[in-house]
């Protein structure tokens, strides 16, 4: 973190302040438990899931997802504060960076043509194992604070050969917010349900393009999460 004295006339860092901003850990949905993670255990993860992507296939293949490959290497542990909760249904998770994301890139990974996509690795414990992606764009936030929110909802869903499927159901926003100053920050919120089997019955008799499995929250409960850390983000 880094500080300026008070008779400093250089302008405060954008970052300096960002912990103040992240939700307070007593403040966690109902049934979550904050668990430790570091910035620095997200940025190697990160960089294991962008190695990993690399040898995945993806139908339509113009779907492969592009904003993660840009961003995720800006974070560091200066610029950028995570929180991590879990609970017996799931993973809650606040990030806030002064990195900029590309938000239109998720919103073209995951809408129109690629609202539906199927993404198949080559290697690991998951080779030739189909997983579909079915995403569903929810309300947009707007405000003056706002300069472009996209909030998704998506059903991941692994069919292995011989096995029953298997989903999960995860929120998730990007939001862009303009700070006090003029600074912009990205807000990416999500909450993930944990993985269940599905049994062939169930999976039959759903209805197209709904969902097999909920998420630890509600849409609604999940808006008003990423509504509330717009408001802190932009404070002043």
């Amino acid at each position: 973190m880094l500080l300026t004295s008070c008779g400093s006339s250089e302008p405060a860092d954008p970052g300096s302040d960002l912990p103040s901003r992240l939700l307070p850990g007593d403040s966690v949905p109902q049934g979550f438990t904050v668990v430790p993670q570091s910035v620095g255990e997200l940025i190697a993860a990160n960089r294991s899931t962008l190695e990993s992507a690399s040898t995945v296939g993806f139908v339509p293949a113009e779907c492969k997802p592009t904003a993660d490959a840009k961003f995720n290497p800006q974070l560091t542990e200066d610029n950028t504060v995570l929180l991590v909760a879990q609970s017996e249904t799931g993973t809650f998770s606040e990030l806030l960076t002064t990195v900029r994301r590309d938000v239109d890139a998720d919103r073209r990974d995951t809408s129109g043509p690629c609202a539906s996509v199927t993404a198949t690795p080559s290697t690991g414990s998951l080779a030739g194992i189909p997983i579909v992606n079915t995403s569903v764009e929810l309300p947009a936030l707007r405000g003056d604070d706002i300069v472009v929110s996209y909030l998704v909802r998506t059903d991941s869903v692994k069919r292995p050969a011989g096995a029953n499927p298997r989903s999960r159901t995860a929120l998730l926003a990007n939001v862009l917010v303009k700070r006090p100053g003029g600074q912009v920050v990205t807000i990416q919120m999500g909450v993930s349900g944990t993985e269940v089997e599905v049994t062939p019955e169930v999976a039959a008799g759903a209805v197209p393009g709904a969902p097999l499995t909920q998420p630890p929250l509600d849409e609604a409960a999940f808006t008003d999460l990423v509504k509330a850390a717009v408001e802190r983000a932009a404070a002043e």
